[in-house]
């Protein structure tokens, strides 16, 4: 048990830590939110890419993926999005043209390093986009849902988990746990409507299944990423919680399921 305690101090520290100048980002706004964005897109690509090409490997590709993910970021940034989508479709022409170059060579294996390449651009500068225009109040209601989801999550999973969520893709994620993760999203979401909201409580409560759904869905993607090229962690960057995209995996799914509903309803 002592253990235990240890490790939930390191892992609150570390979210203290993170949250401080996330959410001082977020008061502040303007550029300070947007080199926030910058940075974990650039974070986030290094370590996804880092799963597929350990070391030093394909450093050429990895800093193309973040020059074209920040110039996706930044034309949607300044309300551009037609532009955006020109730096994605670079990204498409790179990877067609390492393709061809490769075809003759290595055949078969020659789409590899292409698709990594793309997949990259499409996990993380692509759906972080709508941080890029959301607003802070928006932001953080998604960031605080999430954080609320997996901290329901993690209490009630390590304390009542009996039954497992999916063994083969996230062995210690149990049905609880996912359920509390549920509960935790809804209590946010109902406090938000009464502090904030102007939406009806049941748009509120449906929008929070939503995002638990899909954070619930990113989480379960990230640790089938890592558990099909075994490995722990993204990255060792974060004491207790591993890398910037074990942290923000939920997030990123989150983030384009509540722009998408609130396109149609009026939340805040």
């Amino acid at each position: 048990m002592a253990v235990d305690h240890a490790v939930d101090i390191r892992r609150t520290c570390t979210a203290l830590a993170l949250a401080l100048p996330l959410f001082a980002a977020l008061y502040m706004g303007g550029w300070f939110l947007f080199a926030a964005i910058m940075l974990i897109s650039a974070i986030g690509l290094w370590e996804f890419y880092s799963l597929f090409w350990p070391g030093c490997t394909r450093i050429c590709s990895r800093l193309l993926a973040i020059v074209l993910g920040w110039g996706m970021l930044y034309f949607t940034w300044i309300h551009r999005p037609q532009d955006a989508l020109v730096f994605l479709g670079a990204g498409f022409v790179a990877a067609a043209l390492n393709f061809l170059f490769r075809w003759d060579v290595l055949e078969e294996e020659s789409f590899v390093p292409g698709s990594i390449f793309l997949a990259g651009l499409a996990y993380v500068p692509l759906l972080l986009l709508p941080a890029t225009y959301l607003g802070a109040l928006k932001l953080s209601f998604i960031i605080v849902a999430v954080c609320a989801s997996d901290i329901a999550a993690y209490f009630v999973g390590t304390r009542f988990g009996r039954h497992k969520l999916w063994p083969r893709v996230s062995p210690n994620k149990s049905s609880e746990g996912a359920l509390g993760s549920l509960a935790g999203c809804l209590v946010v979401c109902g406090l938000f409507w009464l502090v904030c909201g102007q939406a009806p409580l049941w748009q509120f409560l449906l929008l929070g299944v939503l995002i638990n759904a899909f954070a619930q869905l990113g989480d379960l993607f990230e640790s089938a990423l890592k558990r099909a090229v075994h490995v722990k962690d993204s990255s060792n960057l974060l004491p207790g919680h591993g890398g910037i995209l074990d942290r923000a995996d939920s997030v990123l799914f989150a983030m384009p399921v509540f722009a998408v509903v609130d396109q149609w309803f009026t939340f805040f």
